[in-house]
């Protein structure tokens, strides 16, 4: 007789570290420094409008639905079945177009490390990309255990130690007496009206804050969620936007904003400080650890959409085998299946002239589908706030958490804001950066606009055939 596995907790810190992993990365702190010292008051705004919002959400959804699910159960619970299945398919689309852009940061910080020559060469890019996703695919297929070693040890060793050592940096390059290569008076607070003609980075200022709300993936392996998470959420949140600004501030005080580098920018700053003081070692350590922190918040996602896209799955009519979990509990083909599709779509990095003008355009990509599903989520968060559960949800559960949601003008001011900072990202991410060779500008509003229309059609299809199958049963 098999005796049932003993389930394992997350705990508080491991949450915060998750939260923290999935959100801080390295790789958003040059499209940040783009703005100079006004990305302090972009990153205010975003932090106001957008992030403060999504951590209310999140941290109230997580305590009324502590579920294994996120998102899609929150959606689900507001406007029914189909519309979770919307969410889930937004977050998962996302999401595989952002990975290439995270894996080819990993890979150019790499290339750093071997020879600065293979971050431009594509056939290197590919290969890393590839090799590190898998690798991270079977440790995952090792269930809780592995997910918490794997963010716990990215976030404090590659993630908030380079944060904290490049802000030191450029606090001891000022106060050295060396120019900082921004200005730093107050008036560059404000945005002129060169920095408005790149106003496209803040559509990605506002990704850089996105994906808090992924540690309620793993709230079936959460001991006390209704306070574990509202915890986890508030410290996380307090440390990622300091840490966001402070590092991103940190760039383009030692490199003048336009000439940091998508790709390498991090790197770039620190190698030219351990230049400067005969220390070429440290820019290696400094890279291995980016390196380590970059894993982690790749890691974070690929393991939290597979489980909220695994609860969707199991719920339809869909392959069995989709719906199968290892022994880890850890939906393992579902992985696989992701592996797939992320190879493919690694040929952009083939067929686009070069690997960063292809970073750039993944990435606005990226952004304009996680924001549409922000607008989801937020509308959803505003519907369970005002107490009104979808018709599926009063007919299942009369006694639901959503029946009992108290309505208050947070819940309704904060979502709403969120909301509408979303669709203003939107709007401004149709406009390609002056510094960014899109080439002729009615083409890259075309590919945006084709990428949005042919993500959005393929849900309705699979949705019409969930319906049809279920119409039959």
């Amino acid at each position: 007789m098999n005796t049932p596995q003993k389930r394992k907790y997350l705990s508080t810190f491991q949450l915060i570290m998750i939260a923290i992993v999935s959100v801080d990365s390295l790789r958003n702190l040059p499209i940040g420094a783009q703005y100079g010292l006004s990305l302090v008051t972009f990153y205010i705004l975003a932090g106001l409008a957008f992030f403060l919002p999504l951590t209310f959400v999140a941290s109230q959804l997580a305590k009324r639905f502590p579920n294994v699910g996120g998102s899609y159960v929150w959606v689900e619970a507001a406007f029914g079945k189909k519309s979770g299945y919307l969410s889930i398919w937004l977050q998962w689309t996302y999401n595989i177009i952002w990975y290439p852009t995270i894996f080819a940061f990993i890979s150019s910080t790499l290339a750093s490390l071997i020879d600065p020559d293979l971050a431009n060469n594509r056939w290197f890019i590919l290969t890393t990309c590839i090799c590190f996703f898998w690798l991270l695919t079977f440790l995952h297929s090792y269930g809780v255990k592995a997910i918490a070693w794997i963010s716990t040890t990215s976030a404090i060793i590659g993630t908030l130690f380079p944060m904290l050592l490049i802000t030191a940096l450029a606090i001891y390059w000022v106060a050295s007496g060396t120019p900082s290569a921004t200005p730093l008076a107050a008036t560059a607070l404000l945005p002129s009206k060169e920095t408005l003609k790149d106003i496209a980075y803040f559509s990605n200022i506002l990704f850089s804050l996105v994906g808090i709300e992924v540690i309620a993936m793993h709230a079936g392996n959460v001991a006390n969620p209704q306070k574990s998470y509202p915890r986890a959420l508030i410290i996380s949140a307090f440390i990622i936007l300091i840490t966001l600004v402070l590092s991103s501030l940190a760039l383009c005080i030692v490199i003048p904003p336009g000439k940091i580098m998508l790709l390498s920018g991090v790197m770039d700053v620190f190698a030219l400080f351990f230049a400067a003081h005969h220390f070429p070692l440290g820019t290696k350590i400094i890279g291995w650890c980016i390196v380590i922190g970059s894993l982690g918040i790749a890691s974070s996602w690929m393991i939290g959409i597979a489980r909220g896209l695994h609860v969707a799955l199991t719920k339809s009519k869909l392959p069995k085998t989709l719906h199968k979990l290892n022994k880890h509990e850890v939906p393992v083909n579902i992985l696989y299946l992701q592996g797939l599709v992320y190879t493919l779509l690694l040929s952009a990095f083939l067929l686009l002239p070069n690997v960063n003008n292809s970073y750039w355009l993944l990435s606005a990509l990226a952004s304009q589908f996680s924001l549409l599903y922000y607008v989801l989520l937020f509308s959803a968060a505003f519907k369970l706030f005002r107490g009104s559960p979808s018709r599926n949800q009063r007919r299942e559960d009369d006694s639901s958490p959503a029946m009992k949601t108290p309505r208050t003008i947070l819940g309704i001011l904060l979502p709403a804001s969120g909301s509408i900072i979303s669709l203003a990202g939107i709007i401004v991410g149709f406009i390609p950066p002056s510094n960014i060779p899109a080439g002729n500008i009615l083409q890259y509003k075309l590919f945006m606009l084709a990428g949005l229309i042919i993500f959005c059609l393929l849900p309705f299809l699979f949705l019409r055939k969930i319906h049809l199958v279920n119409s039959t049963s």
